[in-house]
């Protein structure tokens, strides 16, 4: 690979896995943990797969009829034809995938955020691929690979995201967010939180009030033209490791945009995997949606969706597809299960309005 001139077996090994954990997880190859071609790359490389219960089979055929017992994802094949298309898919866009990032890691400068602590290194000689997983797992502090944030990201990690919207017509008219963060680096003193209406190029600004576990402070843009945002002070800066629990919120009284769907921009180091208790509907993890539409004015059809660009959002998916939500009187909640929001990424729940008489 070119740019890694000097450096060891042991660390080129490390650098061309860590790639390929990363071109796994990316967008154009399995973006979500109910991705197929994500779940077919597992099998391939017997890689850890919480619904996997004991080792791997020994080849391509044996994991694939392993596959099977993946009913969210696969759901009840007769035979594992399902498996290998998503195979076939799955290595293509992750050769892709690879021969793209090759072209452009080319300084050895770029390989740089891929090269292991030499102290680390002999834990991994002759070991399996299960072994490297788990030590991608300890450099990113859970139990998930995610990718490296930009240079400009909130210095936080959020264990738990809960975001509650209230519709007015079909504009958002109220928004509380909940939110439980581990601090990255030592000194977090706050959290940054973006309260806007109205589309790019035209954006406003909205108050963020802070309901409990922080203060508000206001802050003018740097940049003309831009807006400002909202500093929620935590009660002490954070150290390393340490966390944050604290509530906003945002109202809205000029209410004219009508809504398509209601997103959450990845701006930090990236969001837990969800999980919920007591009866599977309280979130104890990860990012949870939940949106409470006006009396008489409700969608046609909701879904979730996740790491898709903003024209991609208007599309709904096929009929009968695992991506919609029920809608329950006035009320939809989703909890992206077993899908790590990465940074720099986008995700919520789209709708589909009545068309207007």
């Amino acid at each position: 690979m070119a740019g890694l001139d000097g450096w060891t077996a042991a660390e080129r090994t490390h650098a061309l896995w860590q790639l390929i954990l990363e071109g796994m997880h990316s967008p154009d190859v399995g973006p979500t943990a109910m991705s197929r071609r994500r779940r077919a790359l597992q099998a391939a490389f017997r890689l850890p797969d919480a619904e996997i219960h004991g080792p791997w089979g020994g080849s391509l055929t044996e994991r694939f009829k392993q596959l099977r017992s993946v009913k969210t994802v696969f759901g009840d094949p007769t035979s594992t034809q399902p498996m290998e298309m998503a195979w076939k898919r799955g290595v293509r866009a992750l050769a892709r995938y690879l021969e793209d990032r090759f072209g452009e890691l080319a300084a050895p400068a770029d390989w740089g955020q891929y090269r292991p602590d030499p102290s680390d290194l002999h834990r991994f000689q002759d070991s399996r691929p299960e072994d490297w997983q788990s030590y991608f797992d300890e450099l990113n502090g859970t139990d998930t690979v995610f990718r490296k944030p930009s240079k400009g990201a909130q210095p936080v990690f959020v264990d738990l995201f809960v975001t509650t919207v209230f519709m007015r017509r079909r504009a958002v008219y109220r928004r509380i967010t909940e939110r439980l963060v581990t601090a990255k680096a030592d000194g977090v003193a706050y959290y940054t939180a973006r309260g806007f209406a109205g589309k790019t190029p035209r954006l406003t600004y909205v108050p963020v009030r802070a309901l409990w576990g922080c203060r508000a402070e206001f802050v003018e843009p740097r940049q003309a033209g831009r807006p400002p945002v909202t500093r929620l002070w935590f009660p002490a800066p954070l150290r390393k490791g340490e966390q944050a629990h604290f509530a906003s919120e945002v109202i809205d009284e000029n209410i004219t945009e009508e809504r398509y769907w209601i997103d959450v921009d990845i701006d930090h180091h990236g969001i837990a995997p969800g999980h919920l208790l007591y009866g599977g509907k309280v979130p104890v993890s990860g990012l949870t949606i939940r949106v409470r539409f006006d009396e008489g004015c409700l969608p046609e059809a909701v879904w979730w969706y996740a790491e898709l660009n903003e024209i991609e959002r208007y599309d709904p998916p096929p009929p009968e597809d695992r991506r919609y939500v029920d809608v329950v009187g006035n009320d939809v909640q989703h909890t992206f299960t077993h899908v790590a929001c990465q940074p720099r990424e986008s995700y919520g729940l789209a709708f589909k309005w009545p068309e207007r008489r």
